[in-house]
């Protein structure tokens, strides 16, 4: 019911074309700026997948790198020790030999803190980094506790102290024995972090075995140590932030560190790292340059790769944040839409300008109403410039006053003009003012109230004209120089709008100061025309 008393209801206040044009221009911007801004979104939303792809990829490969340049000589020494020693060339040393041998080997890269040269008969040959030099320890073949023979070493190779002492200690407990023999002869393992039985640090070691060509059961093991505070420090230096993790794996899944790895307690593994593990997982082990997934209820992105050639025996992966990712690219684009507002807010503001600008000219265009503000002043002012093809004057509503009596050749006049105004450029239709300017008044159509005067008005137009037009009139009612009259305000309508006159229906149009009926293809004509 709302909306369609609304529709059977005169306009009250309608806006005069300054103030239309303004909100055209307004809506136009707000608009287009709507538009561009979703626009912005949206490609904001596919650059950021495309950033983040392209940063975690650069950042893996770049971890990688730095990663193969931190444990590569580990894996080349242990190769390369591993080949002199199959042809006896180590084995065969004694201690101060081996010791000659590998102290400058081992020295350039100080996070190598240890070597081990064992065999599966028991024997082991120790060398590991001690109190700004180095200590060995030798251990001859056999089962049980035994004698441990300890030298200590300055930097050039030099023996300064010998001491004996016993142990328990077998090789074949330790875990990189174990992960050594677990593997194929050749191929290098790393295990996860663990507690070295000489220091009782915790640290890792990668290591490899082979077994002698002419005696299948003879096993010899190869290993080297990194202490795990060397390893995480390193990590974290390779990745800013306490968001992203990096990690450290062998082939199948098991980890060997990550970069936010508590030393010495227990591994608690974040649920981020968790996730891409089970991901890479799934892919069957496989390089991956970017993974997204969702975890803790955030998007993550993870890269994996391979640390060496063919079939490595340790991988890399990096685990970042998308937000961590993108945050420079959404920062900019925050600043982006700080300038796409800024920009709105100056195109409304140049908007009003321009109409303000253009006013005087504005007021050229036709006159469609009156306003409220002045409403004497403008009445009087287009009384007295006379009728024009926006302004006609009647003198009243239904009666002839002629005859004193009610015509219905009264209101089709008005009707008419009404119609006419509609279907030209709108304008004014003045009821209680005659032809020469006097103000006359409506008295003499014996209204007994203004309701019941609308309601007779919009009767009329409502079965002449049509109801959907009354949305397009505005009927005001002012007493001026004492005298009722009626002021009804026309816009301009796109299209066609008909008088029924009986069962006729008649088309009008301005022309100069009247109305004036048009036939049929005179009316198409005009119409296209008026387009």
């Amino acid at each position: 019911m709302p909306k369609l008393q609304s529709l059977l209801s005169f306009k009250d206040h309608p806006q005069n074309i300054r103030k239309r044009l303004l909100r055209d221009i307004i809506i136009v911007v707000v608009i287009t700026f709507t538009c561009l801004l979703a626009l912005s979104i949206y490609q904001a939303r596919t650059v950021r997948e495309k950033v983040s792809k392209t940063i975690i990829s650069d950042a893996s490969a770049l971890v990688k790198k730095r990663f193969i340049r931190f444990v590569d000589p580990i894996e080349n020494y242990l190769a390369v020790i591993s080949e002199w020693a199959k042809n006896g060339t180590i084995i065969q040393r004694n201690d101060q030999e081996l010791t000659k041998f590998l102290i400058p080997l081992l020295s350039p890269y100080t996070h190598i803190t240890g070597l081990l040269i064992a065999h599966n008969n028991g024997g082991e040959f120790f060398l590991q980094r001690y109190d700004g030099g180095w200590r060995s320890r030798r251990l001859y073949p056999g089962d049980g506790r035994r004698i441990a023979i300890w030298h200590s070493w300055n930097r050039n190779g030099q023996p300064f102290n010998t001491w004996q002492k016993k142990t328990d200690y077998q090789s074949a407990n330790r875990p990189w024995y174990k992960e050594a023999l677990n593997n194929k002869p050749g191929k290098i393992s790393w295990t996860e972090p663990y507690t070295f039985f000489t220091t009782q640090e915790i640290g890792v070691t990668a290591a490899t075995h082979w077994q002698e060509e002419d005696d299948p059961d003879s096993r010899h093991i190869i290993a080297i140590d990194l202490l795990e505070n060397d390893l995480l420090e390193f990590l974290n230096n390779l990745l800013a932030g306490k968001d992203g993790h990096i990690i450290v794996i062998e082939k199948d899944g098991s980890i060997i560190t990550y970069n936010q790895m508590k030393p010495g307690k227990v591994d608690q593994r974040p649920a981020p790292l968790q996730a891409a593990l089970k991901i890479w997982q799934s892919h069957k082990g496989k390089e991956v340059s970017a993974l997204k997934f969702i975890s803790s209820g955030q998007v993550w992105w993870a890269g994996f790769s391979k640390l060496g050639q063919g079939e490595p025996s340790s991988w890399v992966g990096i685990i970042i944040p998308q937000s961590k990712i993108t945050e420079n690219v959404v920062q900019k684009w925050r600043q982006t839409g700080m300038i796409g507002l800024g920009v709105l807010i100056l195109a409304i503001f140049l908007a009003f300008r321009l109409v303000k600008k253009y006013s005087y000219q504005l007021k050229d265009l036709p006159t469609q109403h009156i306003g409220s503000n002045n409403f004497t002043n403008e009445l009087m002012a287009l009384i007295n410039a006379g009728e024009s093809t926006t302004l006609e004057f009647k003198s009243t509503l239904r009666t002839n006053l002629k005859t004193g009596k009610k015509g219905m050749e009264i209101e089709i006049a008005w009707l008419k003009t009404i119609t006419a105004f509609m279907n030209s450029d709108g304008g004014i239709l003045l009821v209680g003012v005659e032809d020469d300017g006097n103000i006359l008044g409506i008295q003499v159509d014996h209204f007994e109230n203004e309701d019941k005067l609308r309601l007779y008005c919009k009767s009329l137009i409502n079965n002449h004209i049509g109801p959907e037009f009354i949305r397009f009139i505005t009927l005001k009612i002012k007493l001026v120089k004492e005298k009722q009259i009626v002021v009804v305000e026309c816009e301009r309508v796109r299209k066609p709008v008909f008088l029924s006159i009986g069962k006729n229906e008649e088309f009008f149009v301005r022309s100069g100061p009247s109305s004036m009926k048009i036939t049929m293809s005179q009316m198409v004509k005009y119409l296209e025309e008026r387009r």
